[in-house]
């Protein structure tokens, strides 16, 4: 029998199960989100994103996997401020957004990085931006000026072609995930402008802990139908619960409520697509706020996961190809020298245990730089006037014979 757990993607940290029913406590009151009608109204937008987004990946992996939304919602802000035309637009409407609507994203996403990592004492939320950016390739003054801004970014400089350019920026990911993601790139690559990154990190603990005490092994029974066995955390206790003919769902609270876990156990018949394909189309409130208080016995698997994805086919299909074309892309507002993305990336992790939960994400988005013509382009070489020519060594670029040729 499946007990209440799903795949680490849909174990979604979110926003208190139900605001109005948050127990008061001494010293650390609930606290909401304070938003402008226009950034309230783009946080429910942002639903669509981050479950077109699960579902995308879901489809894409068949295993465990962890995928933090917020995490690409703040990295493709930054690279929507370097976007222009149809490349912006399209990054705009995969955001859940309409065309044009920049500014409106700033505002969100600045809203969401003051007011978020504030909102529970007893919760370590932190969030940062950066731009690593190869040498002598200068970003436009307004671009950097707007990163600054609204996603607190911060913008160096390093040779690309040094050892110690990695080492940089992997240093960056583990230091703002609390060592969870030590490495996001295995090399930098000198024809790249930049990379772009953004951290999230999470630590909370159970408003309800689990008692270790009542650990014990079980049986867990796979989508395929394979039985296996894991460590199954229990408890029973109130928790806001809601079920309909697709599945079942509990919401487990962190601190003083402003953050949750909620779980989705598909109904027997039904499958993790069906729940998000659920998820999709009803309204996202709705949901989680028609729930009941409930003596819920709760089975939950005490699990760990890490998660490594390439996302430049399925932002592609959600609706960004542009981004991705040498051809299409128009990053100019970033740099002149910005040609396209070459790739965009997420790593995450996550530690679920009777105290509570720890999880962390970095994004990363690779801009590559422009040369003088663009890949694949057809160009003709005619060596029919006096030329110079090199032999060199591929690796150190050492020149082991140099000269010209003038036709005598």
């Amino acid at each position: 029998m499946k007990h209440l757990f799903l795949a680490a993607a849909i174990l979604a940290i979110l926003l208190s199960c139900n605001k109005s029913k948050a127990e008061p406590d001494q010293g650390n009151p609930y606290k909401s989100l304070e938003l402008n009608t226009k950034s309230a109204q783009f946080a429910r937008q942002g639903h669509s994103f981050a479950f077109h987004f699960l579902e995308q990946v879901n489809a894409a992996e068949k295993g465990n996997f962890i995928i933090s939304p917020l995490s690409m919602q703040f990295l493709l802000g930054m690279v929507l401020d370097g976007a222009r035309g149809e490349t912006a637009n399209e990054i705009c409407r995969v955001l859940g957004y309409g065309a044009g609507e920049v500014d409106a994203v700033n505002e969100y996403c600045l809203s969401m990085l003051e007011q978020l990592p504030a909102l529970d004492k007893k919760t370590t939320l932190s969030i940062a931006n950066a731009i690593f950016v190869n040498e002598g390739c200068p970003l436009e003054k307004s671009y950097k000026s707007t990163v600054g801004k609204y996603y607190k970014a911060e913008v160096a400089n390093l040779d690309f072609y040094s050892p110690s350019a990695l080492k940089t920026i992997n240093g960056w990911a583990s230091k703002q995930t609390n060592g969870m993601i030590p490495k996001v790139l295995e090399k930098v690559e000198p024809n790249m402008l930049a990379y772009l990154l953004n951290a999230l990190y999470f630590k909370s603990q159970w408003k309800e802990k689990f008692p270790k005490d009542a650990t014990t092994e079980e049986t867990f029974t796979a989508e395929s139908g394979q039985k296996g066995s894991v460590r199954m955390m229990k408890q029973e206790k109130e928790f806001a619960y809601n079920e309909n003919d697709i599945f079942q769902m509990v919401c487990m609270p962190y601190g003083n409520g402003a953050f949750s876990m909620y779980a989705f156990l598909p109904r027997e018949k039904n499958s993790l697509a069906d729940v998000i394909g659920a998820l999709r189309k009803a309204s996202w409130d709705d949901i989680r706020y028609d729930t009941v208080p409930c003596h819920v016995n709760l089975w939950l698997p005490k699990f760990e996961g890490k998660f490594h994805i390439k996302l430049n086919d399925i932002l592609s299909q959600m609706g960004m190809p542009a981004a991705f074309d040498p051809y299409k892309a128009d990053f100019k507002a970033m740099s002149s020298l910005a040609l396209c993305l070459s790739f965009v990336q997420q790593d995450a992790a996550i530690v679920v245990d009777e105290e509570g939960t720890e999880a962390a994400a970095v994004s990363v988005a690779g801009m590559e730089k422009a040369m003088a013509v663009a890949p694949g382009q057809r160009v003709d070489f005619h060596a029919n006037r006096p030329f110079l020519y090199l032999i060199t060594e591929s690796s150190t670029g050492a020149i082991l014979f140099a000269g010209k040729f003038t036709g005598k």
